[in-house]
């Protein structure tokens, strides 16, 4: 929870994604629920690209006081929250309480777990808890329960319909009932339909999810619908499988999945259904980051992974005759520790990856924020630096620098880097400066000269680190520190 504290409000989350969460919520204050105004460019529902509905769940917090904590703060509850059935599953099948408490922190000290822990909130994070609730409720037979954790999962994104769908399959399996099962696959089937087919073109100016059609499609190379994708996967499975695994390096990622947990997840192979949509989500997209150790698409796999791996490790006893585990699971979890610290995302531990090479790591006080806060009227319209996009966003419209520049009321800086990682030069590197920036440091450094020197905004302020453009009576103090600063950092942002 500290961290993702001292994360945001040392400039490391960003408009989009932590921003657009925080509009969505603010604009059911506003009478514009789930808005939305930088992926577009113009106002829009977020329900047009994404289908999280668990976001309403956050309008009574915000109506004590809006504030994107309530997202941090709820994220990194509900992570370590999901070990809790974890550790009752294993208990349930026959181990001990010892190597259930192991099993619990292979799931907490999990890579991609930390990975997700480190990023900025998402809604799926909610979801982690319910799945591995999901996967005790079905041991245990409880059907009631069941369906009440897949309705929240469902609430957490467009797909997770086949989510829901894996849990009625595994169901069958496990207990051959059709009642349930087949219950569960028309409620998270006929969902996943709904949402994708009536619901999202509802809210969107497209027939199709954005992820299928348009700038952000990550599958428009199977198809530009639901049905050519589906049909294209089977028809092809084959060279696709050669191009997912050799050449958009799919390999690596389930390597990275199952190596930690010593193979054991393909012994449990069954209890992995519930998580095979996902899998195949971020196996298949055209965009590599999904596949990242260092992203959060893995969030709801992780749980999957270390039930399967639990039920793997039940089976390996039977096969090879073994009445303790210990052995296995500790190597499990030794091993999930070795990839934890060489991943390790946000501390610079030695020989760790220090992925998000935070430049401060405590939470400090910026003077001059609550300054420029007051400057900045909520009935302003702002393009904003992406990386302190998200304490600005609530508000009618927001977009990210250089977007609308010259349209909107302002235009939000602050001229310092919140990473080590600088000099990178490519704004697709997760957690490098220019990824923060969602542009090349160099150009948008040379940008910030040019509107200097323009007359769009006659008002300039300058408190450094923050830089304000405002349509108002024209200024020029601080013009001349403004430009060394500018040619300091191109120096140090090369």
């Amino acid at each position: 929870m500290y961290y993702g504290l001292s994360r945001h409000n040392n400039y490391l989350s960003s408009l989009n994604d932590l921003g657009h969460f925080d509009q969505a919520i603010w604009g059911f204050l506003e009478g514009s629920p789930f808005l939305n105004t930088d992926n577009a460019n113009q106002p829009i529902s977020r329900l047009g690209g994404h289908f999280d509905l668990i976001l309403g769940v956050f309008v009574p917090f915000y109506l004590i006081t809006p504030s994107v904590n309530w997202l941090i703060i709820a994220q990194s509850v509900s992570l370590p929250l999901a070990s809790l059935p974890i550790y009752f599953l294993a208990v349930k099948i026959g181990q001990s309480e010892r190597i259930a408490l192991m099993w619990a922190a292979i799931y907490l000290v999990s890579p991609f777990m930390l990975s997700a822990a480190s990023n900025d909130f998402h809604p799926v994070s909610l979801a982690a808890p319910f799945i591995t609730l999901a996967y005790l409720s079905l041991e245990e037979k409880k059907s009631l329960r069941l369906f009440l954790s897949c309705a929240f999962i469902l609430l957490c994104k467009e797909h997770f319909g086949l989510l829901v769908m894996g849990f009625g399959f595994l169901w069958y399996l496990k207990y051959r009932e059709f009642k349930i099962p087949l219950s569960l696959l028309l409620f998270g089937g006929g969902y996943f339909l709904l949402v994708m087919k009536v619901f999202i073109p509802f809210f969107s100016s497209h027939d199709e999810h954005s992820m299928l059609v348009g700038k952000m499609s990550r599958y428009g190379y199977l198809g530009h619908s639901l049905e050519d994708v589906f049909v294209n996967f089977f028809a092809n499975i084959i060279e696709i499988g050669h191009q997912v695994l050799f050449i958009m390096n799919g390999w690596d990622y389930l390597v990275l999945l199952f190596l930690p947990l010593m193979g054991l997840p393909l012994l449990g192979c069954l209890f992995l259904l519930p998580g095979l949509g996902d899998l195949l989500a971020n196996l298949l997209s055209a965009n590599p980051m999904p596949r990242s150790i260092f992203s959060y698409h893995s969030v709801t796999l992780v749980p999957v992974f270390v039930v399967s791996a639990i039920y793997g490790s039940r089976r390996f006893s039977l096969l090879f005759q073994r009445s303790a585990l210990k052995e296995p699971v500790l190597m499990a979890l030794i091993l999930t520790l070795v990839f934890s610290w060489s991943f390790f995302p946000f501390f610079p531990l030695p020989g760790s990856h220090n992925h998000w090479a935070p430049k401060r790591i405590v939470d400090f006080h910026d003077e001059n924020y609550e300054k420029i806060q007051g400057m900045i009227k909520p009935e302003m319209s702002l393009s904003v630096q992406a990386n302190i996009g998200a304490h600005f966003t609530q508000r009618l419209e927001i977009y990210r620098y250089p977007n609308k520049v010259g349209d909107v009321d302002a235009v939000v800086l602050r001229l310092d880097s919140p990473t080590l990682r600088i000099g990178e030069g490519n704004q697709y590197i997760m957690g490098s400066l220019d990824n923060h920036l969602q542009m090349n440091a160099v150009d948008y450094l040379d940008s910030v000269k040019t509107l200097l020197g323009s007359d769009v905004y006659p008002e300039k302020i300058w408190a450094d680190p923050w830089l304000i453009f405002m349509k108002g009576e024209k200024t020029t103090i601080g013009i001349e520190d403004i430009m060394r600063k500018l040619q300091r950092l191109k120096v140090e942002w090369k």
